[in-house]
């Protein structure tokens, strides 16, 4: 979500995966070659002093309409029959041992509050994020980048300004995502973050909205020095010149056989008002061939609605497909994305990309109707009346093995009649296919809902998935008498979650994050990835714990032996 500076319905039934047909094919809206950044210099000092830059409420809509809308996810309607996961021990800085699968066979601390200093400021929330390559673990956060080794030893932290050679005149850059693409010639991490400046005034020529992303000129980059990264500086605005030009928010990043994707939220500048999710979608194989020199990338963008503010095509995952989906007669390595409809609703949204290397690709869509969800309500903490936000329903990870995707988003849900609601998981598995015709075909043969029970409210997940179709995620969760917390859990296909391990445990309240006076952010999103060599996953998630006495975030970092 956007970092400011700060001193500081009714739910449709459940009903059996339906198809609806798919959509015509649709070019991109706009095609662009992306150049490499010069080497990047520190930012400039214009964010001189020490605060914090605290997260918004997510922008998706107004802080009135949100807050009203979290007021009656309490106690209003909310899906039912979730399954109840039993509790995981609690797990020491190491875990058991790995033989003792599943198991956290290594966690190590992450970055923190404090740790993620970017120019004098510390954030809210973390946002915590984790790739691995063979030798190397990259974790990002709001606003820092860390590079470890495989045991957890750090090689060096960087905050994303200096990464990426920002100038801080524009704001201090958030909302990292990182990932490391195995299913390549050129296997490579990915880094994208994102900065804006004139929000919420009516001035354009303040209007700044840029997409950084970099690439690793090799799997096992030595730093994060600039000789070891491209890096690319995008231009993120959308309708300029209209009463529509907006700024990208909320990156989501995903890879198939032959295309990187970053998806974003289109909000406006002058109120913030939600406008239309794209999808920037690069020729991987160009990006990554990038030891000699940082190529010119071609970029296609995509706006799968024309339709202003449309809540049925927003937050859209591109999955994160660690084996290549199947080509067909007209489709040539398709990358396929999913996403939810905000609010309470049963849809599910198909997307894929094709023909990204020849140059001339096309966008197609369906929506399956399935189980119910809706927005979350806020959870409590531990004597204290400030409650931790647990987001919305958007769409939070996807992972992908051949033709199928995994996603995990957080919902509300009810475990007693008669009591007020809870914050549950759902982990729908699609199937995509291609029809006789040349058409996107998809179904929906899972869709995995749990949580802990009463009173214990489970948001933020994530997901990674095995050839096995084995998904690990990392479960943060609170409640009254529960300090935020993360859990690794892992599930067989079509099964249920299995408890392992708590490896972030919780032991204190968080503070509001301004300018709420009630409310605490946590993390907007937490880790998932499952290692090159395939045989383990990688979590980063948060975790409540005093810091230099008082009440921070802090990120650890686990692998998961299924």
């Amino acid at each position: 979500m956007f970092a400011t500076a700060l001193a500081i319905g009714l739910l449709a039934p459940a009903i059996g995966a339906q198809q609806q047909p798919a959509q015509r094919e649709l070019p991109p809206v706009a095609t662009a070659h992306d150049r490499a950044s010069a080497a990047a210099q520190p930012g400039s000092d214009n964010a001189k002093g020490h605060g914090r830059r605290d997260i918004e409420p997510p922008a998706a809509v107004d802080p009135e309409t949100y807050r009203r809308e979290k007021a009656a996810a309490v106690h209003g309607p909310a899906p039912t029959g979730a399954e109840i996961v039993a509790e995981p021990g609690a797990g020491s800085d190491q875990g058991a041992a790995a033989s003792q699968a599943p198991s956290v066979a290594l966690s190590f601390n992450g970055l923190d509050r404090p740790g993620a200093v970017n120019n004098g400021f510390v954030f809210n929330p973390p946002d915590t994020i984790v790739a691995k390559s063979p030798n190397r673990v990259l974790e990002g956060a709001n606003s820092a980048l860390r590079l470890f080794t495989n045991t957890g030893s750090v090689i060096q932290t960087q905050n994303l300004n200096s990464f990426f050679g920002a100038s801080t005149s524009s704001g201090l850059l958030f909302d990292p995502k990182v990932f490391y693409d195995r299913n390549s010639p050129n296997p490579r991490f990915f880094v994208v973050a994102l900065q804006v400046a004139g929000r919420d005034d009516s001035i354009t020529s303040n209007d700044v909205s840029r997409i950084r992303v970099a690439v690793s000129r090799s799997p096992n980059p030595s730093s994060l020095a600039s000789s070891n990264w491209c890096r690319y500086n995008i231009d993120g605005r959308r309708n300029v010149g209209t009463s529509n030009v907006s700024w990208a928010d909320y990156p989501a990043i995903g890879v198939g056989r032959d295309s990187f994707s970053f998806a974003m939220n289109q909000f406006r500048f002058t109120d913030g008002a939600f406008r239309f999710a794209v999808i920037h979608v690069w020729n991987k194989n160009i990006a990554e061939n990038n030891a000699s020199s940082c190529p010119t990338v071609p970029r296609f963008t995509f706006q799968p609605s024309g339709t202003v503010g449309n809540f049925s095509r927003f937050t859209i995952q591109p999955a994160q497909s660690y084996t290549s989906p199947s080509s067909f007669s007209g489709t040539t390595n398709p990358a396929y994305y999913l996403s939810t409809t905000r609010g309470s609703s049963s849809q599910y949204h198909v997307y894929r990309v094709r023909n990204v290397a020849g140059g001339s690709p096309t966008l197609a869509s369906l929506t399956l109707t399935g189980g119910s969800y809706g927005i979350p309500p806020d959870s409590p903490q531990p004597s204290s009346s400030i409650r931790i936000d647990t987001g919305d329903n958007r769409m939070l990870q996807v992972a992908g093995i051949g033709n199928n995707l995994v996603g995990m988003f957080t919902t509300v849900c009810n475990f007693t009649s008669g009591t007020a609601n809870e914050s549950c998981t759902r982990a729908p598995r699609v199937r995509v296919g291609q029809s006789g015709t040349g058409g996107l075909t998809a179904s929906l043969p899972e869709n995995t809902f749990a949580g802990v029970g009463n009173n214990i409210f489970v948001h933020h997940s994530s997901i990674a998935t095995n050839t096995s179709l084995r998904s690990a995620s990392n479960w943060e969760s609170s409640g009254a008498t529960r300090s935020l917390r993360s859990d690794a859990r892992i599930k067989n296909v079509n099964a249920g979650w299995t408890n392992v391990s708590t490896y972030a445990p919780g032991s204190c309240s968080l503070p509001p994050t301004p300018p709420s006076t009630t409310t605490a952010r946590s993390g907007d999103y937490s880790g998932a990835q499952l290692d090159p060599s395939l045989t383990s996953f990688w979590l980063a998630g948060e975790q409540a714990v005093p810091i230099s006495s008082a009440c921070q975030w802090r990120t650890r970092i686990a692998r998961l032996v299924p």
